[in-house]
């Protein structure tokens, strides 16, 4: 019975102690997700993409009938005077319906124009959803590093505050006894006061951090936080990366769209000078149209053929605009390029140098621990000053919360380089979310004749 409570008890702490794990700790690629899925900016980009997916319907819908029926009643009357000078008066009530139907049988290269410029312009939102979806991530990467970085900081910091804390206390008693002189009490009140300082101001960092955190995410930042696992691999040189850049980032696709966009635009805008052909088609019965006829049917087809001749020079300006347009997108696709093939060139240097500095920082923090040892035990045989174990216990602290700052920067220079090759998103992460369905939308508007989408 006793053994049975015990399992029990144990089970129960078990199940608590898992329970508080999952709450209170949290990968970066948990935090990731959290903000892909509550990110408000993000789902106003997918609505974006959705408003523009309409601009495909509406083009389509070019080459589809146009079906118009109007009815009509009224009252009519008529008074007339023959030639005698008889005045004669006459009344009816009449009523109509109409049906018409036209359908465009060529019109010249607009329809296409304009199926063209609905799909540039969607591709090119896509790439910019793409590249909200980075920024978002990318955001939400360096609040989580700079959280953890502050974090592992204040730890550094507290334990360098009751180390020095101990020393202060011991060479106060020391002093008391007369073996350690009012400079040497001073010194280490000072050391103390500074580290308390320190740590006042590592905890500072530390709410500074969580509310951006909340800000961004919308909880609270768990307690505990990890330095992740790599899940994308960069390529090992600059030329690799230079390649994947081109062919994945965000801005440099969207730029190519809207650059193909600005001359699909020149040929939309010239095909406004060309004629149209169209076919009209129409059946009409009213009844009592007049008051000489009781009923009366009408239809009707025909061809229509628009020659578009002289508008004001409207058109032809249009052109002219459109190409400005064009080269001013042109000039806009090559910049893009050329600014993201020059970010990447220096992340790529930044990153190089920062594991050079981590590689330099480890063996000088290995030197510092070995340096701090020794000095203790020749204070010990009165060789050293309790100043000479203060400064080499000082030197491995910052070379501790330096190599914490190295190694946070190059995981955010790891994302950024990411992030430029365009493999910073929810399903090259393999965040576990749903993620968004650019098709979804696309595909249900394309082929929606009539009504609306649920």
């Amino acid at each position: 019975m006793i053994m049975k409570r015990m399992f029990l008890i144990s089970y129960k702490a078990m199940l608590l102690f898992v329970f508080c794990s999952i709450c209170y700790s949290q990968t970066l690629y948990d935090t990731l997700s959290k903000a892909y899925n509550t990110s408000p900016l993000l789902k106003s980009h997918r609505f974006k993409l959705e408003a523009i997916n309409e601009e495909l319907a509406k083009a389509l819908s070019k080459n589809r009938p146009q079906i118009n029926l109007y009815g009509g009643i009224g009252s009519d009357e008529t008074t007339t005077v023959n030639t005698s000078g008889v005045e004669s008066t006459k009344s009816n009530n009449p009523k109509s319906v109409t049906l018409e139907i036209q359908q465009n049988l060529y019109d010249f290269g607009r329809t296409k124009s304009l199926i063209n410029i609905a799909d540039n312009s969607i591709f090119a939102q896509r790439a910019d959803l793409r590249n909200q979806e980075q920024e978002i991530l990318l955001e939400a990467s360096r609040i989580y590093l700079a959280l953890l970085a502050s974090t592992e900081i204040n730890k550094l910091a507290k334990n360098n505050l009751l180390l020095l804390q101990k020393h202060y206390q011991a060479t106060n008693d020391r002093f008391k006894l007369g073996e350690a002189t009012s400079t040497d009490l001073s010194l280490a009140k000072s050391r103390y006061l500074r580290a308390k300082s320190d740590e006042i101001k590592s905890r500072g960092d530390i709410e500074k951090e969580r509310s951006k955190y909340f800000s961004l995410i919308g909880i609270e930042a768990p307690k505990k936080l990890y330095f992740p696992k790599i899940k994308i691999i960069i390529p090992e040189n600059l030329k690799d990366i230079t390649k994947e850049t081109l062919q994945g980032n965000p801005n440099i696709i969207a730029s190519g769209f809207r650059k193909k966009l600005s001359f699909v635009k020149i040929s939309s805008a010239a095909s406004e000078l060309l004629p149209t052909l169209d076919l009209n088609i129409s059946a009409q019965n009213a009844w009592a149209p007049n008051t000489f006829f009781d009923e009366y049917e009408n239809y009707k087809m025909e061809f229509s053929l628009k020659l578009p001749l002289y508008s004001g020079g409207y058109n032809y300006s249009n052109v002219r605009q459109k190409k400005k347009e064009a080269m001013q997108s042109s000039k806009t696709f090559d910049y893009n390029i050329k600014k993201a093939l020059k970010d990447v060139e220096i992340l790529w240097v930044e990153l190089n140098s920062l594991e050079a500095q981590i590689m330099a920082i480890n063996s000088t923090i290995k030197a510092n621990e070995m340096a701090v040892e020794g000095v203790k035990k020749e204070n010990e045989v009165g060789s050293r000053t309790l100043l000479d174990v203060l400064d080499a216990e000082q030197d491995l602290l910052e070379e501790k919360v330096e190599a914490i700052k190295v190694k946070r920067d190059k995981f955010i220079t790891i994302f950024n380089l990411t992030a430029y090759m365009g493999k910073l998103s929810s399903s090259d992460l393999k965040l576990d979310v749903d993620v968004y369905d650019l098709d979804k939308n696309y595909l249900a508007v394309k082929n929606m004749w009539l009504g609306f989408e649920d």
